[in-house]
């Protein structure tokens, strides 16, 4: 294999690396905001219906004061 081959083999695996480089990272992307979107979610049914731990802290709160 010669230089020329070599070079063009090389720079052909170069194009192909960044092509998957820039399909993770759009994945990547996508994941977080799923990953964000789910978290909204939780705390969304945190506010209409509160664990049983939280209220129990929420409700020793003000007798303490």
């Amino acid at each position: 294999m010669d230089t020329t081959e070599l070079r063009k083999n090389f720079e052909e695996q170069l194009a192909s690396t960044d092509k998957q480089i820039a399909e993770l990272e759009s994945n990547l992307a996508k994941a977080r905001e799923y990953k964000l979107k789910l978290s909204g979610g939780v705390e969304t049914l945190d506010l209409l219906n509160p664990p049983e731990e939280k209220e129990e802290t929420n409700a020793e709160e003000p007798a303490a004061e």
